[in-house]
């Protein structure tokens, strides 16, 4: 069984179609990768829904515009 060659940008040969694709398609699926994780993390913190929505958070009284509250700083 031959080795796959690892394709990097600098092992990377540009004049062969199918090592551009196979690289540009190690690429996508590499950020769609971290794309699914930052997801899963963000709707772990609750800061989106199932569908990918940003969940509304009204905030807390004190921290609202006009409040008299103070953080001691």
């Amino acid at each position: 069984m031959p080795v796959a060659k690892h394709l990097t940008f600098d092992t990377l040969d540009f004049t062969k179609r199918e090592e551009v694709d196979a690289f540009i398609q190690e690429m996508i699926t590499v950020g769609m990768r971290g794309v699914r994780a930052e997801t899963a993390e963000l709707q772990a913190k609750g800061i989106l829904d199932a569908e990918g929505n940003v969940i509304d958070r009204e905030l807390p009284p004190d921290m609202r515009e006009g409040s008299e509250c103070d953080f001691g700083g």
